[in-house]
């Protein structure tokens, strides 16, 4: 059996198509890009593949989820969200409002007590750079969010006069040369020291030493810097989906 989970962010969506437990393929599209004729193109030419098809979706955008909920009514597509289960994934927390909290965070902590079953810190590299917390007696106790990098740098250049877009990378040297050069290499160590800095001060107020899980387009590019990364996976989010869809095939009576 094929399965498809969609985890529509604020800047892009993400499709992946697993068999099982099994990654198949993956696209990853801007929300620019998003329209009626491309989703049904993806999804078609895999469903005349095979004989069954059955999808799941994370969304932070509700008018993305309208799109994809209009064509997939019209395909008859086999399909749920995850704000339509949030209750039976019984998710302990303590925060306020937890239909506040996106698809993505959700998903990601459920994954993460799949996993771990407790004291763990998902950072989660996306348009916001978000942090999430299961504490040690296996709750949601809370989270961080800053802005994300790319939102970050496309804001620096837009509300300042002189100060160039540039491309996020590495950077060896702490001091920038060039404006270029020392913009990238304040993104990049300056972000370093925030992780850093707000797991330290989390593992400090929680009193707990936490695992560390890195996802998110720009995790990659921590993974030797940030210390004591305990799992780095850019499809952390969509397993977190994939596991639930199973979940809810096998006809687990919480789903």
């Amino acid at each position: 059996m094929i399965f498809l989970t969609i985890d529509i962010g604020n800047s892009s969506v993400f499709f992946c198509f697993f068999e099982e437990s099994k990654i198949l393929n993956y696209l990853k599209l801007k929300k620019k890009d998003i329209n009626k004729k491309k989703i049904i193109k993806i999804i078609e030419n895999y469903k005349k593949n095979f004989e069954s098809l059955k999808i799941i979706i994370s969304s932070v955008v509700p008018s993305i989820s309208k799109l994809f909920t209009s064509i997939f009514k019209d395909l008859e597509f086999e399909y749920f969200f995850i704000n339509d289960i949030r209750k039976k994934l019984d998710l302990k927390t303590n925060i306020k409002n937890k239909n506040l909290i996106g698809d993505d965070r959700i998903v990601n902590v459920f994954y993460a007590r799949e996993i771990f079953q407790k004291s763990v810190i998902i950072v989660d590299f996306g348009t916001a750079t978000t942090f999430d917390v299961l504490n040690k007696k296996g709750i949601y106790s809370g989270g961080v969010i800053t802005p994300g990098i790319d939102l970050s740098l496309i804001s620096l250049k837009n509300q300042t006069a002189k100060l160039p877009l540039v491309t996020f990378k590495k950077t060896k040297k702490v001091l920038g040369t060039t404006t270029q050069t020392a913009i990238q290499s304040g993104f990049f160590w300056g972000y370093i020291s925030m992780v850093e800095g707000l797991i330290k001060k989390i593992k400090k107020e929680e009193k707990t030493n936490f695992k560390i899980v890195l996802t998110g387009g720009n995790a990659h590019f921590f993974s030797t810097y940030i210390k004591k990364i305990t799992m780095i996976d850019k499809f952390f989010t969509v397993k977190g989906l994939n596991s639930i869809l199973i979940k809810r095939l096998n006809y687990d009576k919480k789903f």
